[in-house]
């Protein structure tokens, strides 16, 4: 233990030594900054300066140990352009109020890095609460800079002084824990078990890391949070406890009420606080932690315990109606700022995730073959690297002039990974931007253009809803299904088929709409009149979307094998002309007409060398595709089993009949 604290004090020692090497001889190192000396010319930005803003950055009320230290600190911010110029001033302006605050409560530290943060940060509210700031009703301050100055000083005496690893840190920055999946789109990397009550923390971080191998960043904080209600509300009725080995089911009901007031009726936040605090405790039962409880946890939260949540209907997708796409794109020349229009424009053309088109690399995204241009990349979620999808000039020639722009503002310090989106300077720097960005640009155009829903409802855009929306759209134009599934990169045709249900589900509401309304057609005499259901059950005409579920509708190379799923099929993919569940129509005409051909070429053959049963079998397929061409030619469909077996089930296939 004493070698530990020895390590940490050189740690220290070292660290503090960067600091003086780097403010030494150096404009940083003076204690007041003048903002408008030509030093600051490389940290200025195109920003109109706002009036009466401060000139001068004073940091004279600081002892001079935290001095130098809060000098480097925002030096280094301003180096990287993690923080605006403007920004500091507005922070600086804090700087005589905090020094106060700090000579009052902690004359004696010499280091940020001293200070209880815990303690500190709750003095420091009360403090501003005196000195007549006002909070809001979640005790926010309205002055953001009075608690952002204390957060860049929290944050600093973690991410410099903190050598440990990064497991025994408080605060974990997951870019240094390489189990975590990040997104690109993802702004905060920082996992924070500081409210945890100090007697569980350990526990939580043990359980957070073995997660890591297996859960995004986004999903590991949605875990912390969880748990982290458990533990405050467990820590209140239970101050003296130092595990949980004494939790009880009357407990675990206490906090139902708790969890389900905190979810304020949201079924989902209500059922993720339960079912995460209860894979918690399964995984410290299964991994024998002393900390666990003696009761076995399938005693303490039962199965029936966790809320059902109502089953989301898998046919409701929520793509972009055509009317709202028809205002989109005459309004899309406003939308603002002006760099997320081509974004826009590739997530409509593509139907990828937001995240794939940050992802997109300037000198990679673009290829030309013979059948023309390509968008490519990456598809971060399912892992398919060098993704392609088809795009027309048109998007090429907006792509080309993003590539152009970007490699000409591109260095290795602000894009290094080359993206084609991607933020030049301040916190983001060499990053994409935020997905935010894209839905609140669209959302302020619907507000300023009235753009409608068909309930003439201002519509509500979001990201993914572009995904969706392409999905729907190839399945409409008649987009084989494995096709759009390799579009969309999807892993499974499962996924691929919840838009096709779309498009039935769409069509056969329409059929039952006008069938409701009665059916009509032109008589000989070119009248109309109305016809019975009954009269249309033979006729030559496959709706697909009244296909019985439970058929196999598999397109083959010379028509549809209709075959029930149970039965069984050595091979859909020859498929033999006297099956019943054969249905051929006469979209199949030119595949029947090639097959003749190659099969007279196959019996001139055959002849030739003598193959006497050769040329038999062949001249009897032979017969067999004519025999279905004349069908076919006749603008009829062959299908043995007819409309009732393609359509119809139980009781509908006497319709005919009665």
């Amino acid at each position: 233990m004493l070698a530990a604290i020895d390590q940490q004090i050189v740690q220290t020692d070292k660290k503090k030594q960067e600091i003086l090497t780097f403010l030494k001889n150096a404009y940083w190192n003076n204690d007041i900054w003048h903002t408008k000396d030509p030093f600051f010319n490389d940290y200025r930005t195109d920003r109109k300066e706002k009036k009466r803003q401060k000139n001068n950055i004073d940091f004279t009320g600081f002892n001079n140990s935290i001095k130098i230290e809060i000098k480097y600190m925002i030096a280094q911010k301003l180096i990287t352009q993690e923080v605006l110029l403007n920004t500091v001033r507005n922070y600086s302006t804090k700087f005589e109020l905090c020094a106060k605050f700090l000579k009052m409560n902690y004359p004696q530290i010499d280091s940020i890095r001293e200070l209880p943060w815990d303690r500190f940060i709750s003095q420091w509210k009360l403090f501003l609460v005196n000195k007549g700031y006002e909070t809001n009703d979640k005790g926010r301050f309205s002055d953001r800079a009075n608690m952002g100055l204390v957060n860049w000083l929290h944050s600093f005496a973690i991410d410099f002084y903190d050598t440990r690893n990064e497991y025994e840190k408080d605060v974990w920055d997951c870019r240094n824990i390489p189990g975590f999946k990040i997104t690109n789109t993802y702004s905060n990397y920082k996992l924070d078990f500081t409210p945890f009550p100090s007697t569980y923390r350990n526990l939580v971080k043990q359980y957070l890391k073995f997660k890591s191998k297996d859960v995004s960043l986004g999903y590991g904080n949605v875990i912390r949070i969880r748990l982290q209600l458990f533990f405050e509300y467990i820590y209140q009725k239970e101050p003296k406890w130092n595990d949980l080995t004494k939790l009880t089911r009357k407990h675990i009901e206490d906090y139902f009420c708790f969890a389900k007031e905190a979810a304020k009726g949201t079924i989902t936040l209500e059922q993720s606080n339960l079912s995460q605090l209860k894979s918690f405790l399964e995984y410290i039962e299964r991994s024998e932690y002393d900390e666990a409880p003696l009761v076995p946890v399938s005693c303490l939260i039962f199965k029936e315990d966790i809320p059902k949540q109502a089953k989301a209907n898998k046919e409701a997708v929520k793509y972009i109606p055509e009317g709202v796409l028809y205002q989109l794109e005459e309004n899309l020349e406003n939308i603002s700022p002006p760099d997320c229009i081509p974004i826009v424009i590739l997530l409509r053309a593509s139907g990828w995730r937001i995240s794939d088109i940050f992802n997109l690399r300037y000198d990679t995204c673009l290829e030309k073959t013979t059948q023309g241009w390509y968008l490519c990349g990456d598809i971060e979620k399912t892992q398919v690297l060098n993704h392609r999808v088809p795009i027309t000039d048109e998007i090429q020639h907006v792509v080309s002039i993003v590539i152009e722009e970007t490699k000409a503002k591109s260095t290795d310090d602000n894009n290094p990974n080359h993206l084609l989106f991607v933020r030049y300077s301040g916190k983001r720097m060499g990053r994409c931007p935020l997905s935010s960005m894209i839905t609140n640009a669209l959302n302020r155009l619907a507000k300023s253009y009235n753009i409608t829903d068909d309930q003439g409802n201002t519509f509500h855009f979001k990201n993914h809803a572009f995904r969706h929306t392409k999905a729907v759209e190839l399945i409409n134009n008649g987009m084989n299904i494995l096709h759009v599934q390799k579009w969309l990169a999807h892993r499974s045709p499962e996924m691929t088929l919840t838009y096709a249900k779309v498009l039935d589900t769409s069509m056969h509401k329409a059929w039952e709409e006008a069938s409701s309304r009665g059916l009509f057609r032109m008589d000989e005499h070119e009248k109309i009149k109305e016809i019975e259901l009954s009269e249309t059950e033979n006729e030559d005409v496959i709706k697909w979307e009244n296909i019985r579920a439970n058929l196999d509708a598999v397109r083959m190379p010379l028509g549809y094998c209709m075959k029930p799923k149970k039965q069984k099929c050595q091979s859909q993919t020859i498929p033999c002309l006297i099956c019943s569940n054969l249905c051929t129509t006469p979209d199949f005409i030119p595949q029947y007409e090639h097959e003749i051909e190659e099969l007279k070429v196959l019996i001139e053959r055959a002849k030739n060398l003598g193959q006497e049963t050769w040329t038999a079998k062949s001249e009897n397929l032979k017969q067999r595709y004519e025999d279905v061409l004349n069908v076919l030619r006749d603008g009829k469909i062959r299908h043995k089993v007819g409309k009732k077996g393609r359509e119809y089930i139980g009781k509908e296939r006497d319709i005919g009949n009665n």
